[in-house]
């Protein structure tokens, strides 16, 4: 029995990421949730306002410390918390607190998949893997931002969807 991943991890302290990354347990920080909460403050009642503030912050601090301690981490998103169609923001929110834009991805792909354990079949390019990725304009290493504007969705080798509506 043990714990494979931590979602959120809005309070976790420098002790817990610490014992996180000598255990091999990802943080998945949905930085897209606490993200919006944050924003959208102002549309809650006073107190509860400032406790979203709060935690937006704590949020923004703890993601920095599991970085700079080296937490496994995995791309992951609370669909539903905000408008849906927005997860690719969560690659700019990493690494505008400092992730890599290649660890940003590698999260998202590779990490991903060794978390939810099927990276025999998808989280790489690799011969004998399913042939499922998403292509953007440009180069996303100098512009993570190109994740937000897909070109394309292939999922076993076949469009299923793409900017032109095929």
């Amino acid at each position: 029995a043990g714990v494979d991943s931590i979602e959120h991890g809005t309070f976790l302290s420098e002790d817990t990421l610490k014992l996180m990354k000598a255990k091999g347990v990802y943080l998945v920080p949905t930085r897209m949730a606490a993200d919006w909460v944050g924003k959208t403050a102002d549309s809650y009642p006073p107190q509860i306002a400032a406790k979203a503030r709060a935690a937006s912050a704590a949020h923004g601090a703890m993601f920095k410390a599991a970085l700079r301690i080296g937490v496994p981490i995995a791309f992951g998103t609370d669909a539903g918390v905000y408008p849906h169609g927005m997860n690719a923001k969560e690659f700019s929110l990493m690494t505008d607190l400092g992730m890599t834009p290649a660890a940003a991805l590698l999260a998202g792909t590779r990490e991903a998949a060794k978390l939810l354990g099927i990276e025999s079949d998808v989280g790489t390019l690799e011969a004998g893997k399913f042939a499922d990725l998403v292509a953007v304009p440009g180069n996303v290493l100098g512009d993570i931002h190109a994740t937000e504007h897909p070109l394309f969705v292939m999922h076993l080798g076949r469009i299923i969807v793409s900017k032109s509506g095929t």
